[in-house]
């Protein structure tokens, strides 16, 4: 058994014994408040991490979308020296009296009995989320609660990649991030959004504003999309999103002969740099969050999404790494297709769409507008994937649209979720608690 495995075993035994939530691993905790948990889940199976109130309980069953929740117990409120007081990966948690979970199994967990002991120390603060036990899915576990104590309000910050990491020595554009704290429950998910090609900034488009305004984390990576990605072969298409994602060199071929991107350059080392530098300048938004004790980026809190270009970035990096979800408007495309039939469609297909993804294939979403020259290639792209349900039109319909994730409208080649006439699919894709899905005015 890992050091790891070990300590959460011990926890476990500790948390079964004595009914006290542990708000942070190794780490002495404030107190905080909570008393037994309760699930905040929004539609689609995207578990929210309570806001104000404390020690919610994350129980696994699996919800419509197929995306299983973790088990475990929460924390109460975080105090604010979790924000400000520990390294951005680990941090004080506060400890309220949660629940301790049951055994968890494959898709769902039972939920052990809450001990609901009394608070000691007042009120949880907005915002706060508990550190969910071991999960069923295998995604990672948070080290500490979620606590962002910043004043009530839109909090936006720009600066350039080399600000967060001064290795930085090739595409040193601007990036952008967004915590409105205003939503009535913080969700504990940082979404990353990706516009279309040639976007070489870091940009909110329609996903990421829309996300920013309902409770979520929102970062826009200065990502290098200003290349061709139909004209170089199917090995072409993976590679090339591989290389910009990783920051290593697998391809030669088009705007990739003339420029050698490190990992400096690569969206991975630039989310784990601007969450540091966003977590050490702004410590009461608390974005070092989604950092491990270890410094590193915990993939399964982040949400993938983008338009277009970007929105085949989102499912090309979830095929690399364990994700929270991916959302793809006008998107994925990633092959040449004439036709439907996935034994021989008739034109160029990436091999990367048969590969196995590190996020599994019920966490992937997809919006196609009808009238989009590339909707059949879009339609085929998410069958290689495997996406849940079939092709299922959200004209006249409301959510859960039969449970698919491959929704179809009638429109052309549109950043969906930028426009309000689409916030019902884009709160369903995005898993929004109905509490959250009204969004934040601006």
């Amino acid at each position: 058994m890992t050091p790891t495995h070990k300590f959460i075993a011990f926890t476990s035994l500790f948390s079964l014994s004595f009914g006290f939530g542990c708000g942070s691993h190794g780490e002495t905790s404030a107190s905080g408040a909570g008393t037994g948990g309760a699930l905040a889940a929004g539609q689609g199976g995207l578990v929210s991490h309570a806001g104000a109130s404390a020690g919610a309980a994350e129980a696994g069953s699996t919800s419509s979308a197929g995306q299983s929740s973790e088990a475990g117990a929460s924390s109460g409120g975080a105090s604010a020296g979790a924000s400000s007081g520990g390294s951005p990966g680990v941090g004080n948690a506060g400890a309220g009296n949660g629940g301790s979970a049951g055994s968890a199994s494959a898709g769902s967990a039972s939920a052990g009995s809450a001990s609901a002991g009394s608070a000691s120390a007042g009120s949880a603060s907005a915002g706060s989320a508990g550190v969910a036990g071991a999960p069923a899915t295998g995604d990672l576990v948070p080290p500490r609660a979620l606590s962002v104590t910043a004043p009530k309000g839109r909090h936006q910050a720009t600066f350039r990649a080399k600000d967060a990491d001064s290795s930085v020595s090739f595409n040193d554009n601007p990036e952008i991030a967004v915590l409105d704290n205003r939503s009535p429950t913080l969700l504990g998910k940082l979404v990353l959004q990706f516009g279309g090609v040639g976007t070489n900034d870091g940009t909110l488009g329609g996903g990421g504003e829309f996300c920013a305004r309902r409770g979520f984390h929102v970062l826009g990576i200065a990502a290098f999309q200003d290349y061709d990605i139909v004209s170089f072969g199917a090995d072409f298409f993976g590679n090339a999103r591989r290389e910009v994602f990783e920051g290593k060199e697998y391809t030669r071929l088009g705007a990739f002969a003339n420029i050698q991107i490190t990992p400096a350059a690569g969206v991975a080392q630039r989310t784990q740099k601007a969450l540091v530098y966003l977590h050490a300048k702004y410590p009461d938004q608390d974005w070092g969050y989604y950092l491990q004790a270890d410094g590193s980026v915990r993939w399964s809190d982040v949400i993938f999404t983008g338009f277009s270009h970007g929105g085949s970035n989102a499912a090309r990096f979830a095929a690399l790494v364990r994700a929270s979800r991916v959302v793809s408007v006008s998107a994925p495309r990633e092959n040449l297709c004439v036709r439907a039939d996935p034994s021989n469609c008739g034109g160029v297909v990436a091999t990367w769409l048969s590969e196995t993804p590190k996020t599994p294939a019920d966490r992937f979403f997809a919006l196609s507008g009808t009238s989009d020259e590339q909707h059949l290639q879009q339609l085929f792209a998410m069958e290689k994937l495997g996406y849940s349900g079939k092709p299922t039109s959200i004209d006249g319909a409301t959510p859960p649209y039969g449970s698919s994730h491959r929704l179809t409208t009638k429109a052309p080649h549109t950043d969906f979720c930028g426009d309000a006439r689409y916030a019902a699919v884009c709160n369903y894709m995005f898993g929004v608690p109905p509490e959250n899905q009204a969004g934040i005015a601006p």
